[in-house]
């Protein structure tokens, strides 16, 4: 038998609390990845050769490192540094969920980072071009042309690093936060069972991955006018007839050949 089901039965409260730390954290992660990439960006497409080489250089940094090595190194070694360690500042990196969210943060932040910079310079030019010719702000050519092209451009990138957050979420294990994979880890513990704990963890990221595949594919359809006329086209129509009967209720009349009519 490959799953235990009394095993299964037993550990889903624990799973279901190890999936309100993997909630946590994605939340968080987004949110904080997001805030820090947005200030990167402006170095990054910034014509300042000091500011952009920032952008690059945090880029190449967060993005390049490994996420366990980022993980220990915020973990057990920045509190190690003086400025740290004799400071306020140790209490918060004594705390493992600030640390497991400030490394996954860094490192989606150099990823959305280049997701938002290649977005903004896919915008059509022409678009923000013509809207200076019109005399509008740089504020308002922002609000009104860049910024709503530029998320229906990088939508779908952005959805590939929220699922990549969801999966990475699982190493936050290795520094005593409860989420899913620690779960799996306390169950095989106790049971001897790798098998069990490890299906529920996976089933359990598959639906959170499905989910939101699913609900990134309607919100893209949603916001870009070709991807909802083409599902608009590919949507029964409601008063179909039967057939040889037209939209009247009469019969249809022969076409004729070569006339479409």
């Amino acid at each position: 038998m490959i799953m235990d089901f009394e095993t299964l039965l037993s550990t889903l409260p624990g799973f279901a609390e190890g999936l309100a730390w993997t909630l946590f954290l994605t939340v968080s992660v987004l949110f904080f990845g997001m805030i820090i990439a947005l200030m990167i960006v402006p170095c990054r497409l910034s014509r300042n050769r000091a500011a952009n080489g920032f952008g690059l250089t945090f880029v190449f940094v967060f993005r390049g490192a490994p996420l366990l090595v980022l993980l220990f190194l915020i973990y057990y070694g920045v509190p190690e540094l003086p400025i740290v360690r004799d400071t306020f500042l140790w209490h918060a990196f004594q705390h493992p969920v600030f640390c497991a969210i400030l490394a996954l943060s860094l490192n989606s932040a150099g990823y959305l980072t280049e997701v938002i910079v290649g977005a903004v310079r896919a915008v059509p030019r022409g678009e923000i071009e013509a809207a200076h010719v019109a005399g509008l702000s740089r504020w308002t050519v922002i609000k009104g042309i860049i910024a709503p092209n530029a998320i229906r451009l990088g939508l779908r990138n952005y959805g590939n690093e929220m699922i990549f957050v969801v999966k990475a979420t699982s190493i936050a294990s290795l520094v005593t936060i409860q989420e899913l994979m620690a779960r799996a880890s306390g169950v095989y513990y106790r049971t001897y069972d790798p098998i069990t704990p490890l299906l529920i963890a996976g089933a359990i990221f598959l639906v959170l991955i499905l989910a939101l595949s699913s609900f990134m594919a309607l919100l893209e359809v949603r916001l870009s006018p070709e991807l909802r006329r083409k599902a608009e086209r590919a949507r029964p129509r409601a008063g179909k007839t039967a057939p040889g009967l037209t939209a009247v209720d009469g019969p249809s009349l022969p076409q004729t050949p070569g006339t479409g009519r």
